[in-house]
This record gives structure tokens, C-alpha cells and sequence, in this order.
């Protein structure tokens, strides 16, 4: 992590986010006032004024679960347990936990924690928030994640049992912020369907609760008072949505936002030149990967999924798009996301026998003369509106698959239609952005590459389905020993790799922008992963 005066680019971890312009209240008149904006004394911060580069549509990010819809989100609620800043678990809600056997895991809650309401946290309450995910036929954003759950029980007042079906290595990280955030059961059964909506809100046991939702706008928080935590930094924090990236520099020039996510590299001239603002980077363990439909022509013929990949020039993508701020991606876990499973030589040792597809157009052109479609075809490739970076990437890989005889439409969808046309499995050839929440290397292999993953809703949107590579994904999982369990999953990147159902494109890096009003401690590829704003003071 580096913690620099503005003089590095913001990746950060602003991922799935929606287009459209947002109105910023108050914001230098809607940027045409020449009225300087009032200034604080120092050291004095009641309310933290956040610009996110994204609207979000849901507050629940079991509804949408777009990263914005996390940064939002865990300033309310909380999981069992958390991720610190090396990617270990932690305790949370839980303080204590044990794996009884390979199937089992007993969970000990924290005493003295209430909901922002004031009522206690039980047993039952996290039950029921298990539950919204594990039952049958849940269809939220986290139900994957308990496909392997067969029972949840309040085996005493504090403390909750989880039985798995068949034992599950990765099943540890489960009830973390990814995947878990708990509300009340009262709450639930009240608010129903409204959840997460301007009128059902948020109801949770963290440092801050929702004053406020407007979609299109802004999202207000008053602190919690009864957060077990002790008393978070902020009385307020006011969130507004401005996906324009010269109102976000603008807002941040005129003094009137703290913190600003997604400065975009090609304006980093202008953002060095305000005085006294802070850029924390680091590593953020996302994954950039073009996605091939292998269950739809013509991307199920393996020649074409080669021909695409050899026409992707990853290294002058991450030197001109990413300004070095970024690392050429050769499969889908980044290296540092191997801790307690690989070490750093046998990390190194597998990455150099994964296949790679280096950028070459005479080998592309070749590849797609062996293929069904010798003279080419036209498809269409989208990306989300808060990503432009991933915009001007495809763009490169639209003009050099011209030479080929591929047409590539590169087109510019908000936030929902984006998510939701990954869900549906529907395109050919998809960009898919994804962030690390655990230090799991499997965490997202087993989403983009088991074949039990694939179908409608399903998290493996190239549809890949290799019986050998499921067959070793689920070694992995049943394992206990870490040795073992890393060579299974090496081997199924090693397979999945020659059949080219994904190209990874590029590591990324997180950087936030903070104003002179205050500063931020532990910044690293975890810090949105939690209550990020108690870790925030005014400097």
C-alpha cells in the first residue's frame, strides 16, 4: 500500500457501477457557481461527504451486488465474520468460531450487540438472514454461496449451527461481507420485498443506519449510537452519486467531498493539482476477463475463443489505458491471494505452466482460418458506464480484431442492464469485473469455472462446463489439507486455461482520493470490506 500525495491513478474498487449523469445537492450550484465553498477548521468533521462514482438501485446487496452497493451497505450491516487487512478472517459479529467436522461449523455471538433500532442481536436473527440465502429456491445474489447448506439452527441463544451437505474448504467464508450481511428476523418479515428500497431501507447492527435513499441521487447515514464497535468518527455521512468524472474532480477542487472513488488516469494532471489531497493505492485483487459464451456460436469453437485472445494486446492495455497502474492477468486469482494454501515459489511454479495466449494477430488470424467462421463474424461487447477504463480496452480489442475480420460493437449500458445481461448468458462475448472478498484463491474460480455454475443466473457466464475441471474444483473443496487442495485447484486453472473459456485481461489497483479534511488508516485491498468509515478521521 502506498500512501502518496495525488500521483498515482484510482482503480479502486468501484466495479459493477451504473452511467447517468446524477445531481449533486448543493454542489458549487450544480457546478456553475464561483462561490468558494465554506472551509472547515482543522481537525473538525462532522459530517464525511462521500462521492461515489455510480448510482446504486438497491441498498441490499443481496439484491445487487454491485461493489458500490458493498461501500454502501457495510457502513449498516455486518456479517459473522469479517476479512482483515492481509484477507484473513476475523471476528465480527461472531467472536469465536469452530469446524466441530468437515461438515460442521459452530458460530459464538458477540455479547451486547443490539440493531441500530435498539433491539438485541439473537441467534434467531442471524438464522433468519442466513436463510434468506440458503432456502430453496432463494434467488439472491448470494444463494450460490449456500447451494451446499443443509441445515442452519439457533443451537443456543447465542450461538448458530451451519451443516453442510458435503464438506466445503471454502465454506469458512461464507458468512463474511461477500456474502453474508444480517439484519433482524422482525425486520425481515416486516419489510419483506422493500428491503434495500428507498421506503424498506436498511436495518443493521453497524456503525451507521439509513437516514435516507434516493436512487438516482444520494444515500444519507446517521451514526448508530449503540454500535458495539464504540462510536464511529461521523455524526453523518452523505454519499452522493455523481458517475461524471470532472463533477467528482470539480466537487473535490471546491472542497465539498472528502472522500471521491474512481479518479480516473487520464485526468490525474488535474487532480495533482489540488492542494493537500491524499491518494491511497493498493493492489485491490480485482480480476478484468473477457468472457466467452462456449455454449453459443460461434464461441463455442475453441479456435475462435484462441483467435480473440491472441488479438488482446494485455501489455499495452495496462501500460496506455491502466498508466501502469494494473498487472497483465495470466489466469483468474491474483498471485497474492494464495496465502495458507500455496506458497510464494508454488505460486510462481503454477502461474508458468498456466496457457497463455501472448498478442499476436498473425497467430489470431490463424487460429480463426481452423475455425467454423474462417471470414469472420460480428458480435457485440458491453461494459458498465462507471468503468470506462474497461471501455477503452475493448475498443483496443475492437480494432485489432478488424485486421482479422472480426466486427466488434463496443457499447457503453448503465449499471442494471450490465449486471443483468450477465445473468442471463445470453451474449457471446462478455467483460467481466470482479473484487476479491476474501483471501480465498478459489473464490472465484469456482464461480467463473464449475459446471454446476452455468445456466441462467449462474456466476460461470462463459457456460463452461469440463467435467475434469469440476472434478477437480470439487477435490478442492472437500479437501482439509492446504497442499492438497492447491494442487487441485492448480490443475483445474492449468485444463480450464487450454479451453479458453475466459482471458484474463488484468489485475487492478485500488486508490481513493481523500481531501484535506481528513485521512484514512489500513488502506489496502480490503478496506471497503467492513465499517470503512470508522477508519477514517479528520486530519
Amino acid at each position: 500500500m502506498a500512501d502518496l500525495p495525488l500521483s498515482r491513478r484510482s482503480l479502486l474498487r468501484s466495479a459493477a457501477l451504473a452511467g447517468g449523469l446524477a445531481s449533486l445537492p448543493g454542489l458549487l450550484a450544480a457546478c456553475g457557481s464561483t462561490t468558494p465553498a465554506p472551509r472547515r477548521q482543522q481537525g473538525s468533521v462532522d459530517v464525511l461527504r462521500v462521492a461515489l462514482p455510480s448510482s446504486i438501485g438497491s441498498l441490499d446487496a443481496g439484491k445487487e451486488a454491485g461493489i458500490m452497493n458493498y461501500v454502501v451497505g457495510l457502513l449498516v450491516q455486518e456479517a459473522l465474520v469479517g476479512v482483515g487487512q492481509d484477507g484473513s478472517l476475523h471476528p465480527s459479529l461472531a467472536e469465536s468460531w469452530t469446524r466441530k467436522d468437515a461438515r460442521t461449523y459452530v458460530y459464538k455471538l458477540r455479547a451486547g450487540v443490539t440493531f441500530s433500532d435498539g433491539a438485541p442481536l439473537t441467534a434467531q436473527d442471524v438464522v433468519a438472514s442466513l436463510n434468506l440465502h440458503a432456502k430453496k429456491g432463494s434467488s439472491t445474489a448470494f444463494a450460490y454461496a449456500y447451494a451446499n447448506v443443509d441445515a442452519i439452527e439457533a443451537t443456543g441463544p447465542a450461538e448458530v449451527t451451519i451443516t453442510l451437505k458435503s464438506p466445503d474448504a471454502s465454506f469458512a467464508w461464507t458468512p463474511s461481507p461477500g456474502t453474508l450481511l444480517v439484519t433482524s428476523e422482525k425486520f425481515i418479515e416486516a419489510t419483506g420485498e422493500r428491503i434495500g428500497t428507498p421506503e424498506g431501507k436498511l436495518l443493521g447492527t453497524g456503525p451507521y443506519k439509513v437516514a435516507e435513499f434516493a436512487p438516482d441521487s444520494h444515500v444519507t447515514l446517521e451514526r448508530n449510537d449503540t454500535w458495539w464497535g464504540g462510536r464511529a468518527p461521523f455524526r453523518q455521512i452523505k454519499i452522493d452519486f455523481i458517475p461524471e468524472e470532472s463533477t467528482r474532480l470539480l466537487a473535490m477542487r471546491g472542497e465539498q467531498v472528502d472522500v471521491a472513488l474512481n479518479v480516473p488516469a487520464e485526468q490525474l494532471d488535474q487532480w495533482q493539482t489540488i492542494p493537500d489531497v491524499q491518494l491511497k493505492t493498493a493492489a485491490d485483487r480485482s480480476l478484468v476477463t473477457l468472457a466467452f459464451n462456449t455454449a453459443k456460436k460461434p464461441w463455442d469453437d475453441v479456435h475462435v475463443r484462441k483467435a480473440v485472445a491472441h488479438a488482446v494486446d494485455r501489455e499495452g492495455i495496462v501500460r496506455s489505458v491502466l498508466r501502469g497502474h494494473g498487472t497483465v492477468a495470466t489466469t483468474i486469482p491474483d498471485p497474492a491471494q494464495w496465502g495458507g494454501v500455496l506458497d510464494q515459489a508454488e505460486v510462481t511454479s503454477l502461474y508458468a505452466s498456466i496457457p497463455q495466449y501472448e498478442f499476436d494477430l498473425a497467430k489470431a488470424k490463424a487460429e480463426l482460418a481452423q475455425s467454423a467462421t474462417p471470414g469472420g463474424f460480428s458480435d457485440v461487447l458491453t461494459y458498465p458506464s462507471s468503468g470506462p477504463q474497461l471501455g477503452r480496452a475493448a475498443l483496443t480489442l475492437a480494432e485489432n480484431l478488424k485486421g482479422i475480420g472480426i466486427t466488434l460493437e463496443v457499447k457503453e449500458v448503465p449499471l442494471e442492464q450490465w449486471i443483468a445481461d450477465l445473468g442471463k448468458h445470453a451474449s457471446g462475448i462478455y467483460l467481466g469485473w470482479y473484487f476479491a472478498t476474501t483471501g480465498d484463491p478459489a473464490e472465484y474460480v469456482n464461480q467463473l469455472l464449475h459446471g454446476s455454475a452455468t445456466g441462467a443466473n449462474g456466476t460461470n457466464i462463459a457456460e463452461y462446463d469440463n467435467a475434469e475441471v469440476t472434478r477437480l474444483l470439487d477435490d478442492a473443496k472437500g479437501g482439509t489439507d492446504d497442499a492438497v487442495r492447491g494442487k487441485s485447484l492448480g490443475e483445474a486453472l492449468v485444463k480450464a486455461a487450454a479451453d479458453v473459456p475466459y482471458q484474463p485481461l488484468w489485475w487492478g489497483e485500488a486508490a481513493t482520493a481523500f481531501g484535506k479534511a481528513v485521512t484514512a488508516d489500513g488502506f489496502g485491498p480490503y478496506f471497503f470490506v467492513g465499517p470503512w468509515a470508522s477508519k477514517v478521521a479528520a486530519r
